[in-house]
C-alpha cells in the first residue's frame, strides 16, 4: 500500500493558526506552514542563515544541498520575534516542535494525522494551488529530482476540479448549453 500524505485543507490550516496558545506554538506552526522547511532544518536554524534584506533563509538540506527558502511576511514576523529575544539559534528542538504540532492539531480537532512533514506537504500543495511554479517549488523544498516533487504532491479530486475551473474559466462552457449533447457525441 502506498502512503499518501494528506495535506491540510484551508479551514484546517486556519483552525491550527487560531488555536495556538503560546508564542512557541505560533512560531512552529506558522514558520513550517509558510516556508515548507523540514523539522530538522527549523530546529537547527541559526540567525546567520537569514538574510533579512532579501527575505530568505539559506540552509543546507538533505544530501548536503544548499538552498534558498523565501520568507513570507508572516514567517519573517515570527522569525524576527524569535531572534530579537536574544537567540542566535532557533530555541526549540525537533522533538519539541513535533510535540507542539501534535498538541495544536489535537486541540484544533483535526482528525487526520498532522506532523511537521504534513505541514511541509501542505505548504507545497498550497504553493502550487496558488499558481506557483513546480520547478521553483522543487528548489524551495530541496528536491534533487522533479519526480520527487511531483510524487510528493498529490492533488485531491476537489483541488483538481477547482484548478480545472480556474484554468478553463467557467464551471460549464457557455457554448455547451447552446447545443445538444448528441451533437458532440459520435454515433
Amino acid at each position: 500500500m502506498e502512503y499518501k500524505r494528506e495535506p491540510l485543507e484551508e479551514d484546517e490550516v486556519l483552525a491550527l493558526r487560531r488555536i495556538c496558545k503560546t508564542f512557541d506554538e505560533e512560531l512552529c506552526i506558522n514558520v513550517l506552514l509558510e516556508t515548507g522547511m523540514r523539522v530538522s532544518e527549523l530546529a537547527n536554524l541559526r540567525e546567520d542563515q537569514i538574510s533579512w534584506q532579501r527575505s530568505c533563509i539559506t540552509t543546507i538540506g538533505k544530501g548536503g544541498r544548499r538552498r534558498v527558502i523565501p520568507m513570507s511576511n508572516l514567517a519573517r514576523h515570527y522569525l524576527t520575534e524569535c531572534f530579537t529575544k536574544g537567540n542566535s539559534h532557533f530555541p526549540l528542538a525537533c522533538r519539541t516542535i513535533q510535540k507542539y504540532v501534535k498538541v495544536v492539531a489535537d486541540r484544533a480537532r483535526i482528525m487526520k494525522p498532522v506532523s511537521p512533514h504534513v505541514l511541509r506537504h501542505t505548504f507545497a500543495v498550497q504553493y502550487l494551488h496558488k499558481g506557483g511554479n513546480i520547478r521553483a517549488l522543487q528548489e524551495i523544498l530541496g528536491h534533487s529530482s522533479l519526480l520527487t516533487t511531483d510524487i510528493y504532491l498529490n492533488y485531491s479530486g476537489q483541488r483538481v476540479i477547482e484548478d480545472f475551473q480556474r484554468v478553463w474559466g467557467t464551471k460549464t462552457s457557455s457554448w455547451a448549453g447552446q447545443k445538444r449533447m448528441d451533437d458532440f457525441m459520435e454515433v
